[in-house]
């Protein structure tokens, strides 16, 4: 019989009465279980118990765990039971709540019954996905949620596992509750929630309930599912969920929008299937599936799936920073009345962070145009920035009298979910006073004012170079032989649409580039060139999905690959596709990786995906097939003599012949299989900061031939800067600092502040943290830190020279022209700032 076939009637009467007889079917071979009944009714009293005149709840739904059955007119069910039942639960329809939605199944229960109350239903949805939270600790982002969900009201929250062990999820059961977070949440179960016990998943129902279930809100349906396997065997097979699967999908319309949370991606392909067994298997979007949310890989993640249209969100974790570096954060997601979603990253660990970015040290150049640029980073975790407003004093001053105009007023534009600006035209004047005031959903208002000058500059102040690699060279030795003086001075800046991540920028000639993602919707996705001179934008390419990491320039082109492996190849000067090519990536954990170039081969991909590409061309020259797999990594690969250096996080660093792919050597011990950090060529020499240790390696074999504690933590995405007798070495904690080469002794050591959010893996305490590369300018470091500064100090000493507030975390490393240097931030920012002259 097709099951698909047999419950495709369009009413639900239909569909219960076919239930119904069902039971009655069937219901003997269930019966050595236990027999379940029960009643679900409107409960007006809200004492729990069914007075006489409260009436019954019809074709309300009810499961224990395998079957699932409406009730009839008058709230009352009859399930068969079945061999492994343990709770009776409530799947809430979107006009009904209760306070209980399961009872655990006991001898002593002679009725399972279920008072509601009757609710709106709005038919829209808000809701908010955390993951992976893995502690038994109250932290900072508890605040923040707590802060978002009294703010934003959304009707629930859905925690997609790994809350961790016996002790999290204790304290999980204590402090993340729908009394402690004033709305429901729901709990699925992960790897790291099944423990030791009679079955994996004893505790877990001890503390949360059921492990399967679901509830409707607004029009949707909203499936939980448990992680198939983890640390202990779990107490169900797939013939259980597979089962359980195919009486839910039966007793709700087949055509009701349909959203599914689970711990892990259920597939990378276009087609959700899960398979009950060998002989069944159930297709979810022939249920109307509109989207599967999922944790697991601690990583922010957005993908259209096909012709089938099923949208998959990984979430990374607030509570810390992801394994592939994602910043700490939660997502929000909208639900429309068809079940479409939408969705919002939200950045965990800010709390009124606010820095007017234009003007900046009380000067400011005029744009091209003639006008005044006003730039504000502004963010909250708890509450979104509802608008700015700016105004602009001359001689009048802002003052009791003059505040009250209000035509001196303006709106700023948001530009990313960080930045916000505005135009204004200046007039005569030369001495000015900026006003800002930022105002949040929560009714906070902040307020800023910064004293400016026009500095009698207009328009090009900026200047031409060619940065084509990270740190400006394909072997990543981030030296420039030439001098600046300090102070510099903010010339311009402009705002790419989105966040940018790992891309740094490049620059030729008059041009250069950065790349924003997007891992809410994948929408605002963009390469974008600006007059280096200027910051005019002179063109921008829509990607399919963000690019995070680092971009090159060869042969006249702009190269980049994109989260799900797209890889373009752009015309610089026009702005039009050359090429593009699909590596076929094809994998859960998206690509990171910062591409590298010799200016005639790119080399893009990761693991079963690394290819050489012909950069004029972009055809495949080889493709790796000596490893496989593992985690996404966010190191730049690159070019040692003849070898290409690439990486693998909790595998290990490969070294390929880069003309034919051969596997030289590969290296995953001594703490180098974790792969954090940028390896430097220089000398004839392999060098790396890895965990608390420094390495020199020989390229030819791997083979360490000197190395050091150092006493920091590297596990930010840096390449370190090799002199002669020395190496300036960043860490992702506490920040960077002078080592003599030979006796591994520190010469001096420069703290950074705290980092405004977390990228590094698991770091989540107050870490004072570098993911950029420091460049070595003259006799000077550059360098910008997740606390939201751009420093400049010196080389011999590590004494600060000159430092700026953008208020943002930095995550990319500066490019370097002859007189000044472009930068970006994760607000989406590219600032360029010249040297003192």
């Amino acid at each position: 019989m097709d099951l698909n076939k047999r419950w495709s009637g369009s009413g639900k009467t239909k569909k219960i009465d076919l239930i119904s007889f069902c039971l009655l079917l069937y219901g003997i071979n269930f019966f050595s279980y236990g027999q379940l009944e029960g009643k679900v009714f409107i409960d007006q009293n809200n004492n729990g118990i069914r007075d006489a005149s409260e009436e019954g709840v019809h074709n309300a739904v009810v499961s224990d765990g395998y079957h699932v059955v409406r009730t009839d007119p008058q709230g009352a069910f009859l399930l068969p039971g079945w061999e492994k039942q343990r709770f009776v639960t409530l799947y809430p329809s979107a006009g009904h709540k209760g306070e209980k939605r399961f009872i655990a199944i006991s001898p002593e229960v002679n009725s399972y019954d279920f008072g509601v109350r009757t609710k709106e239903n709005k038919g829209t949805t808000k809701f908010v996905q955390i993951s992976d939270t893995e502690t038994f600790e109250y932290g900072d982002w508890v605040d923040n949620l707590k802060k978002y969900i009294r703010v934003h009201k959304p009707d629930f929250v859905v925690h997609t596992g790994d809350i961790c062990y016996r002790s999290g999820m204790d304290w999980h059961a204590k402090n993340l509750t729908e009394k402690e977070l004033g709305v429901p949440i729901y709990y699925c179960l992960g790897n790291h929630d099944l423990i030791k016990g009679d079955y994996g998943e004893q505790f877990f129902e001890e503390k949360f309930g059921p492990a399967w279930y679901a509830f409707e809100q607004g029009n949707t349906l909203f499936v939980i599912t448990p992680m198939m396997g983890g640390d202990f065997p779990p107490g169900f097979d797939h013939e259980d969920i597979g089962g359980w699967l195919q009486n839910l999908l039966m007793a709700y319309d087949k055509e009701q929008p349909k959203m599914f949370f689970n711990h892990d991606l259920l597939t990378n392909g276009d087609s959700f299937v899960f398979n009950k067994n060998k002989k069944e298997s159930i297709v979810l979007e022939d249920y109307n599936l509109k989207a599967w949310l999922y944790g697991h890989w601690h990583i922010n993640m957005v993908k259209t799936h096909g012709k089938s249209g099923v949208v998959s969100y990984s979430t990374a974790t607030l509570a810390k920073g992801g394994i592939d570096h994602s910043p700490s954060s939660f997502r929000v997601v909208d639900v429309d009345k068809k079940g479409n979603p939408k969705s919002q990253l939200i950045w965990s660990h800010l709390e009124r962070e606010i820095q007017i970015v234009s003007p900046q040290k009380n000067k400011l150049t005029l744009n091209a145009e003639g006008n005044i640029e006003v730039s504000v980073n502004v963010y909250d975790s708890g509450a979104v920035v509802d608008s700015v407003r700016y105004s602009i004093w001359g001689k009048e001053g802002f003052n009791w009298e003059s505040s009250l105009d209000l035509t001196k007023w303006r709106s700023m534009t948001k530009t990313s979910d960080w930045n916000w600006r505005g135009t204004v035209s200046p007039g005569e004047e030369k001495e000015f006073l900026l006003v800002i005031d930022a105002f949040l959903r929560s009714g906070e208002i902040l307020h800023r004012k910064e004293k400016f000058s026009l500095d009698g500059n207009r328009g090009t102040n900026g200047s031409q170079a060619e940065w084509f690699n990270l740190a400006g060279n394909k072997e990543h030795h981030p030296v420039v032989d030439m001098h600046q003086r300090t102070p510099y001075t903010m010339k311009w800046t402009a705002n790419v649409g989105s966040n940018i991540y790992m891309s740094s920028p490049v620059v030729q000639g008059n041009h250069v580039l950065s790349a924003g993602f997007d891992d809410s919707n994948a929408e605002n996705c963009f390469i974008v060139c600006w007059d280096a001179t200027s910051g005019k934008e002179k063109w921008r390419y829509k990607t399919k999905n963000g690019v995070k990491n680092q971009m090159v320039i060869a042969e006249e082109k702009v190269i980049a690959t994109d989260m799900i492996g797209n890889t373009y190849a752009i015309d610089i000067a026009s702005g039009k596709l050359v090429w593009e090519r699909d590596l076929k990536y094809n994998r859960a954990p998206g690509f990171i990786t910062g591409l590298v170039t010799d200016g005639k081969i790119v080399y893009t991909g990761f693991a079963e995906s690394l290819l050489a590409l012909d950069a004029n061309s972009g055809k495949p020259l080889w493709r790796n097939t000596s490893w496989s797999g593992g985690e996404g990594t966010t190191p730049t690969m690159t070019i040692a003599g003849d070898m290409l250096i690439a990486s693998r996080h909790w595998g290990a660093i490969y070294a390929h012949n880069r003309y034919t792919g051969e596997l030289m050597w590969s290296r995953d011990d001594d703490g180098l299989r974790f792969r954090d950090g940028v390896l430097s060529y220089r000398d004839n020499y392999l060098w790396v900061a890895e965990q608390d240790k420094f390495y020199k390696l020989d390229p030819k074999t791997g083979k360490t031939v000197h190395s050091f504690i150092t006493g920091m933590q590297h596990t930010g995405t840096s390449a370190p800067i090799v002199l002669k007798d020395k190496a300036i070495i960043s860490g992702s904690h506490p920040g960077i600092a002078s080592f003599d080469l030979h006796s591994g002794k520190k010469d001096w050591e420069f703290q950074v502040d705290p980092a405004l959010f977390y990228t590094p893996s698991y770091f989540s305490d107050q870490q004072q943290s570098l993911e950029t590369t420091p460049i070595l300018v003259g006799k000077n470091v550059i360098f910008g830190a997740m606390d939201g500064n751009v420093y400049v100090i010196k080389a011999d000493t590590g004494q600060l020279l000159w430092k700026t507030n953008l208020g943002v975390p930095v995550i990319t490393s500066a490019a370097i022209t002859p007189d000044g240097f472009y930068v970006c931030d994760f607000a989406g920012n590219i600032y360029f700032f010249k040297a003192d002259q």
